[in-house]
């Protein structure tokens, strides 16, 4: 504690600061205001720091220079209160110079003055006396050490002087007084390196340290130079003289000189010492001693550098490293911190951790924070930071305690790893991993995957699906156990090879159990050609096999297995297969259509050929009206035959996609009038009455596709219509939802022309109005059973209408295609002995609505 004397009068200075000087530091007031002309007690009060107002400074101005000079070199400090900022350049009240006034106050105040100023000038100038004490004591303790130094060396050369001149060189440490050897223990006990050199660089005294430092112990180094001693031992000729060389640039100097010297050892390791040399001369200013101090401060280095290394580490690192204290005040910062979250560390430093955290989680930080107080540490915590631009991340955290050499908890360290990306390649995957799935899961076809050993390892839902059974009584069972024999087949087959491999159990094979299992199956009679796959790993395609399902009945299949293999190695099978059923009974109906087609192309050429015939062989010469009637019968066939061959051509040919027609847009009401024009004169024919409703409407088609559509169907209407019946052909917009809910429920052309399915299809336009077009007859309707048969190939309501209607059997077929064709639909409604009603709606333009 500082002692201050205060020389203030306290009248003048009624509101000086001075309470808080009390708290840290003796303050001594003197109050001249009550005796003005009495003497200041200046001789008898020891003080640090004198502060005066200028009254008292006038009156003890000599005095202050008196005690400032008396107390050289000493730092004494006066701090003078002034009303005036440069009271030393006026000429009143001071009557000294400005240059007397400069040596006796080393401060000035303006009164009145704050108490943060005062204690800022108060606290600056104890600390200058301070230093100047301590330089003081240092000067004293530098003089006295050098004064016994000197009498130490004029010891040892009038010692030296008694002894024989050709043993001088050791004759200095023989003659140190005996008083002194508490010298050398101190010496030898110290850990740093200490080494006295006469002007010459001759070792004088040296102690322990050093001498197992250069491994000098069993030599007699006294008198000896660096050069000398590194000739007695060559592995530290080169430090030695190293020493020397530095101990020239010490004299060179003159003043303490300090640096660092590495000495490599003989085992192997290198010291490393920090090194204070202080040359000692003469009065005179000749050389007298060099004194030779220095320290271990190798693991002090090794530490540093490896702190030095492992900051560089941090620095250079992409992982966000954050220091922080146990209250969440960032500490330190490094530059992949300022990448992953933009700021740098001067402005991020002092703030609170939480100003990472996202609204979302205001909690997270608080509750990281106590779990680390509570000594736990956090690996690998996935959330979620913000960016200083406001912008999430995905960040991963590895969160440490810091603790010091006590073990207490001192702060928090933070590892954050940018994870956005990694997260962005997770999320592909996982959408990958997905849509795989999903196709898998959507696929019609079944898909089996396999392991060597012929088990399932996955099934799709379509494959549960055909198998008739739920996939976990697949799972881990061997396909030909449940999809590719019977269960009696199976069964027995499996009872078989048990004694050889355990694959009905589910026990482990042997490496090559897949294959020998194969091998043994095929030699009992199962043949399968996904057991040979696993075998030999070659892919194969099956076309006519037949699966079985849970329920003992069969299906017929096509079926690809492929292997799966893994660094060349096999190890398993998918099986893709689909239930073939459908595409059979397509066979079989084609089989049937040209069977059916034969069979109507060889009756008119039959019944050509007989007409013909007998023509040609004259026996009708002599019967004109028959040879006639032959004739006709011929070219009654023969239409026939052209016009079941253009159906077939033209069914075909709309069916395979062949024709080459371009849609355009049309008036509905247009095409209903021409076709009725077209049936006009086959109805007045029949003696039917024709009559149309025509609605305008704009749509894309074809526009001889969809007359020919409407001639074919007043046609049949005509044709089965009695004479003096109606037939009519209207025309109604309405919307698609309406038009669902009245077909929803009637009879129609094909499933694949249903409500549903025809919202479904993707590749028809989004409309939302229809026309639809009705043609109406009153003849004698059709049964219940055939509404739907009608629209098939071939298919009539009785077979005799081909021979007396002259009909085909392929026109509403022609219809349904080239309505599908059209986005559209047809279907049928009829009443036995009433009459039949021909539904078709098609899709219109919006646009185009009348």
């Amino acid at each position: 504690m500082s002692r201050i004397l205060l020389l203030v009068d306290r009248h003048q200075q009624p509101n000086l600061p001075i309470a808080h000087l009390n708290t840290e530091h003796e303050v001594i007031v003197v109050d001249r205001a009550l005796d003005p002309n009495s003497e200041f007690p200046f001789p008898q009060i020891a003080f640090d720091l004198c502060i005066l107002d200028e009254a008292n400074f006038d009156r003890i101005g000599p005095l202050v220079e008196s005690l400032k000079a008396a107390a050289e070199p000493i730092f004494l400090p006066f701090l003078l209160f002034s009303k005036s900022q440069t009271p030393a350049l006026s000429e009143s009240p001071f009557s000294q110079p400005a240059k007397q006034l400069d040596r006796r106050i080393d401060d000035l105040i303006v009164s009145p003055a704050e108490p943060a100023q005062l204690h800022l000038r108060v606290e600056n100038l104890l600390a200058r006396r301070g230093l100047s004490l301590e330089l003081h004591r240092l000067q004293k303790v530098i003089k006295e050490r050098t004064f016994t130094e000197s009498l130490l060396i004029d010891s040892l050369q009038t010692a030296n002087e008694n002894l024989q001149r050709e043993t001088a060189k050791r004759a200095e440490v023989e003659a140190v007084p005996p008083e002194n050897s508490y010298l050398d223990s101190l010496m030898n006990a110290m850990p740093d390196i200490v080494c006295f050199k006469d002007d010459e660089g001759r070792w004088l005294e040296a102690n322990k340290a050093i001498l197992e430092v250069f491994e000098l112990e069993k030599i007699d180094y006294h008198g000896l130079t660096d050069s000398e001693l590194g000739e007695l031992s060559s592995f530290y000729r080169e430090a030695l003289q190293a020493c020397e060389v530095s101990d020239r640039e010490a004299w060179e100097k003159g003043t303490l000189s300090r640096g660092e010297e590495v000495i490599p050892r003989s085992d192997g390791t290198v010291k490393i010492y920090d090194v204070i040399k202080v040359p000692v001369f003469h009065p005179d200013g000749r050389r007298k001693s060099i004194v030779i101090l220095g320290r271990d401060i190798t693991e002090y280095k090794q530490t540093r550098d490896e702190l030095v290394r492992l900051a560089s580490i941090v620095e250079s690192s992409d992982d966000g490293i954050v220091s922080k204290t146990l209250a969440g005040t960032i500490q330190s910062w490094n530059a992949g911190a300022e990448k992953i979250y933009g700021y740098c560390a001067a402005e991020i430093k002092g703030l609170s951790i939480e100003i990472l955290a996202i609204p979302e989680r205001p909690k997270e930080m608080p509750q990281i924070l106590e779990n680390i107080r509570a000594g736990a540490s956090i690996d690998h915590y996935e959330t979620v930071h913000l960016r200083k631009d406001g912008k999430q991340i995905d960040v991963s955290l590895t969160i440490s305690p810091i603790k010091d050499a006590t073990g207490a908890l001192t702060g928090v360290s933070t590892i954050a790893r940018d994870i956005s990306d990694s997260k962005r390649v997770e999320k592909a995957f996982e959408q990958l991993r997905h849509q795989t799935e999903m196709i898998l899961f959507s696929a019609g076809e079944g898909i089996c995957g396999l392991n060597r050993h012929g088990k399932v390892t996955f099934v799709n839902p379509a494959a549960v699906r055909m198998a008739g059974c739920e996939s976990k009584q697949l799972i881990d069972r061997p396909l030909y156990e449940s999809l590719y024999r019977s269960q009696e087949e199976c069964s027995m087959a499996i009872e078989q090879i048990l004694p050889a491999t355990d694959i009905y159990s589910g026990s482990e094979l042997a490496p090559d159990g897949a294959a020998s299992s194969a091998g043994k199956l095929r030699r009992l009679g199962v043949s399968s050609q996904i057991l040979a796959t696993l075998e030999d790993g070659e892919a194969r395609r099956v076309t006519d096999e037949v699966f079985w399902r849970r329920d003992g009945s069969s299906f017929p299949v096509e079926y690809v297995v492929a292997p799966m293999r893994e660094q060349g190695e096999i190890i398993g099978a998918v099986v893709t297969f689909k239930d073939i059923t459908d595409r059979l009974a397509v066979e079989r109906m084609k089989d049937e259509f040209i069977s059916v087609v034969s069979h109507e192309l060889r009756t008119p050429m039959t019944s050509i050929h007989g007409a013909l015939g007998l023509l040609n062989s004259g026996l009708l010469d002599a019967q004109p009206h028959k040879g006639k009637r032959m004739l006709e019968i011929a070219v009654a066939n023969t239409d026939r035959l052209v016009r079941l061959i253009n159906d077939i051509l033209d069914l075909e040919r709309m069916e395979s996609s062949y024709s080459t027609a371009i849609k355009q847009t049309c008036n509905v009401a247009e095409l209903m009038l021409q076709a009725a024009d077209e049936m006009q004169g086959m109805a007045q024919q029949a003696g039917v009455t024709l009559s149309v409703r025509p609605v305008g409407a704009q749509l894309r088609a074809v526009p001889d596709r969809l007359i020919q559509t409407l001639t074919n169907l007043l046609s049949n209407a005509i044709k089965f219509s009695p004479s003096g019946a109606t037939v009519w052909l209207s025309g109604e917009l309405t919307h698609n939802r309406d038009l669902a809910e009245k077909a929803g429920y009637k009879s129609v052309s094909s499933s694949l022309l249903s409500p549903e399915s025809a919202t479904a299809n993707p590749h028809l336009p989004p409309v939302s109005s229809s026309i639809l077009i009705a043609v109406k007859d009153q003849g004698r309707g059709i049964p219940a059973d055939k509404l739907e048969i009608i629209f098939e190939r071939f298919q009539q309501v009785d077979a005799s209408d081909s021979r007396q209607k002259g009909g085909t059997g392929l026109g509403l077929a022609i219809c349904r295609s080239i309505v599908q064709q059209h986005g559209g639909r047809i279907w049928v409604e009829s009443v036995l002995g009433e009459g039949s009603t021909f539904f078709l709606s098609l899709p219109v333009l919006r646009e185009g609505l009348v």
